[in-house]
């Protein structure tokens, strides 16, 4: 990777000045994942100094600094409470401690990284990006979105839940990237089901849980045919890591475990 510029700016506004200069400029969050992104970067923008580094909580809300490392975020008291602690197992299995205290919450939900395992989690929450200067967008619809990203992510805002969560990766060992990630959540009686590295990025099953949502009893028959409309809403694939019937066979378990997790009282 060949950098030409290095710059710490004092402010966002600062960082966004010199992002905005030229499209192979970069902000550097922990910078884990800064090789999976660019090859050749002009000017790399620190923006260690701003101010992004806080986990706030209200009484409704989360709000997150886009620097908060994954540690942290692991770490901390309201995301352990969130769903019953599936966001915090989520984050557990991102490699080694010592590499979840480099990266960060910004990075890695800005790099839209097919292998994140805490985005599928993420999913399946009422979750909110805020963009500098001026754009606030829900997490499914900035995944969604084609295109270089041209602002600058500084919190990302989760809102506060009674449910219940279930989370599971699949993967060969524990410090290698997922073959599989499926969260569940349920909250009142309505389910989000998500699943990631299928091995393209995360994303939800409306269908699958728009069919929950109208049941009034987890049945055995209720559960395998949300697990199948899963498999016929959500495209699967193989890759070096695992074929793309191993993934439907783990994929069909593991929602049927999550369901009847998060459904038990």
């Amino acid at each position: 990777m060949e950098i030409n510029q290095y710059v710490k700016a004092k402010s966002i506004e600062e960082a966004y000045q010199v992002l905005i200069e030229n499209p192979k400029n970069s902000i550097l969050g922990g910078g884990a994942w800064l090789k999976q992104s660019s090859p050749n970067v002009n000017t790399l923008i620190d923006i260690v100094d701003c101010g992004l580094d806080q986990i706030t909580e209200t009484k409704t809300h989360i709000e997150i600094g886009a620097l908060v490392t994954l540690h942290e975020l692991e770490s901390d008291p309201a995301i352990k409470s969130l769903g019953g602690g599936f966001v915090s197992e989520s984050l557990s299995h991102v490699l080694g401690i010592g590499f979840r205290n480099i990266a960060t919450i910004g990075g890695t939900i800005a790099g839209k990284y097919a292998f994140s395992d805490i985005i599928t989690a993420l999913l399946t929450l009422d979750v909110k990006l805020i963009f500098h200067p001026k754009r606030e967008i829900n997490l499914e619809a900035f995944l969604n979105a084609k295109g270089k990203v041209t602002d600058i992510l500084t919190h990302v805002v989760i809102r506060k839940s009674s449910g219940k969560g279930f989370f599971k990766k699949v993967a060969a060992s524990t410090l290698e990237f997922a073959v599989l990630d499926v969260a569940v959540y349920q909250e009142d009686n309505k389910f989000q089901i998500s699943i990631g590295s299928r091995p393209s990025g995360a994303m939800l099953s409306h269908e699958a849980s728009a069919f929950l949502n109208n049941q009034n009893k987890m049945t055995e028959e209720v559960l395998n045919q949300a697990a199948q409309i899963v498999l016929d809403t959500v495209k699967l694939g193989s890759n070096k890591n695992a074929s793309k019937e191993y993934r439907e066979a783990l994929t069909k378990a593991y929602v049927k475990r999550g369901i009847k997790e998060v459904s038990s009282k």
